[in-house]
């Protein structure tokens, strides 16, 4: 058997275990770009899917289902229901479980006939605000489930079914959480598209013309179509962060650890120079403290090694380390040296300053350090192994290498020469943060810089493999940087248009400029970052919440 004719059976295995009751039959055209309303229509969803599944934040689902408004099996449902139509209409899913689902659904409901209440975390504190309770969550195609069919997207693991679950699965399910599927990502979670032999390209709801961003791509354009209000995605470069952007979502990259990797496959294991971080991407800014603390409450350095002992921090949230938030200041990266933003990222980073400024924040411009330096020891730290790992899974069934990040020329590194690398990172992020600690001759708050505003991407969501440059959020996985997405703008071919340059940085910075397209582009999101230092992460998601308040209040 071919892998092509291996990755076509296991997918209609896949398509099997859909309930046909769940399809949609009537959908939009192909040459329909914005889909992204779709599941609103009159008769596409039932009232009560739609009821549930479409205004409600995270925290207001939690509240209606600890309340009695609906069961556990009403909102798994809606889920699974509006999870295949997202499917349908971007081809997001790997995996579906959705027997599983309902009955753990009805387990949690059948609890609370009992007892009168929802479960909480680890269950020793019940109806805990924040924790996760009976809410469906999403999971990228990496993290295992015990039980469930588990392919890494690799053609050559058909066949193979999880053993075990990943940690972040077994503190989030101990916390009421029901899992119903899987998404799609890059093939080996190389580059930035839901892209792989086997389940094919995931596309963007909000113009199927370009990419949902990658390499948690999947969750990206099941969570911009409600399909699930929290999922959970990795970052190496930027693989929560761009997702999230380019569906106009809220997504956090954390610290290296903070939240449990442990159990969860990866590419190129025992890469520890660069670490791969799991994240939430979540329809609502509400979220991102609703994942954050119910993990962190679970006390997750109790399961994976790795994890800081570091519970949540109201203190920190309440931002003690920065004036208790009364006068923030942030720094606008407006380029990085490398790579110019397009037209409706400027115009992002104008709203934010002027909304910021209105707010009774202080704004100043940022000196990029290093940049091009940072992205080179970035990709050679991902290619070190000289793309061993990619090759080694791709030859259990010979299917061919997609993307474009991993440098086929690039050798294998010696121990030594990985050695000399590794000192060289140690260097560049102790000048990075005295860099930044050298701000404080700058702002008026007696502060370094609180935080750092940066676009996303250079460019909105490309076209289906164009051109990718992920300097705006690799530093942060360099130096360990906390980060997260903040939804501004999306592409208006009426105001954003392309500008006449020959002042390029860069090739990079040509490229970027040539790809980008406004009417091809028209309607994309363009969602800037919020960045912190190490371990910031409460810090991070206060500062996320002020300034989404700060544009929402100019806007009203």
């Amino acid at each position: 058997m071919t892998w092509q004719e291996a990755a076509a059976e296991y997918r209609a295995t896949r398509d099997a275990n859909i309930p046909k009751e769940y399809l949609i039959t009537d959908l939009p055209s192909n040459d329909v770009l914005d889909v992204k309303d779709y599941p609103t229509l009159p008769g596409v969803l039932p009232a009560l899917d739609l009821e549930i599944t479409q205004t409600l934040t995270v925290t207001e689902l939690i509240e209606a289902i600890k309340e009695g408004k609906y069961s556990a099996v009403q909102v798994t449902e809606a889920f699974c229901r509006r999870a295949v139509l997202a499917h349908q209409l971007t081809n997001c899913l790997t995996e579906v479980f959705f027997g599983k689902a309902i009955s753990r659904a009805k387990d949690l409901d059948e609890y609370f006939e009992k007892t009168g209440k929802t479960v909480g975390p680890l269950h020793y504190c019940i109806c805990s605000k924040f924790a996760i309770l009976s809410v469906p969550i999403s999971l990228k195609d990496q993290v295992e489930v015990e039980g469930t069919n588990f392919t890494m997207s690799y053609v050559g693991w058909i066949g193979k079914k999880a053993s075990h679950s990943a940690v972040i699965a077994e503190l989030l399910s101990s916390q009421g959480a029901v899992f119903y599927c899987r998404t799609n990502m890059s093939q080996g979670l190389w580059f930035g598209e839901g892209y792989n032999n086997l389940f094919g390209r995931t596309t963007n709801p909000f113009n199927r013309n370009v990419t949902c961003g990658g390499s948690s791509g999947g969750e990206g354009a099941l969570v911009g179509l409600r399909g699930s209000l929290l999922g959970v995605g990795s970052d190496i470069g930027g693989s929560v962060r761009i997702p999230a952007a380019y569906q106009a979502l809220y997504g956090v990259r954390g610290s290296y650890a903070r939240i449990p990797y442990c159990k969860a496959s990866n590419s190129s294991e025992g890469q520890e120079m660069v670490r791969s971080v799991l994240g939430p991407i979540t329809a609502s800014i509400d979220g991102l403290k609703t994942f954050y603390k119910a993990v962190l409450d679970a006390k997750p350095w109790e399961h994976d090694p790795w994890t800081p002992r570091m519970p949540w921090s109201e203190s920190a949230y309440a931002l003690a380390d920065h004036g208790n938030g009364d006068k923030l200041c942030f720094a606008i990266m407006w380029d990085d040296g490398v790579a110019k933003p397009c037209p409706p990222y400027v115009r992002a980073l104008q709203q934010a300053k002027d909304a910021l400024i209105a707010a009774g924040h202080e704004v100043i411009d940022w000196t990029p350090f290093k940049s091009a330096e940072s992205g080179e020891l970035l990709m050679r730290f991902f290619t070190s192994d000289g793309g061993y790992d990619l090759k080694k899974q791709l030859a259990l069934s010979g299917e061919p290498q997609l993307g474009g990040v991993l440098d086929r020329s690039k050798g294998e590194l010696s121990a030594h020469e990985l050695f000399d690398l590794c000192y060289i990172r140690s260097g560049h992020i102790k000048d990075a943060l005295d860099h930044w600690n050298a701000t404080v001759s700058k702002t008026s708050t007696g502060r370094p810089v609180d935080a750092i505003i940066a676009p996303a991407a250079a460019a909105p969501p490309q076209p289906h493999d164009g051109h990718m440059y992920i300097g705006y959020t690799g530093f942060c996985n360099l130096n360990d940087y906390v980060s997260s997405i903040l939804p501004v703008a999306h592409v208006d071919p009426s105001v954003d248009t392309k500008i006449n340059r020959d002042d390029f940085l860069s090739d990079t910075d040509r490229q970027v400029h040539e790809q980008y397209d406004p009417a091809l582009q028209a309607g994309a999101p363009c969602s800037l970052q919020i960045i912190g230092k190490k371990y910031e992460e409460e810090a991070i998601i206060r500062m996320t919440e002020i300034a989404d308040a700060a544009l929402k209040s100019v806007r009203s």
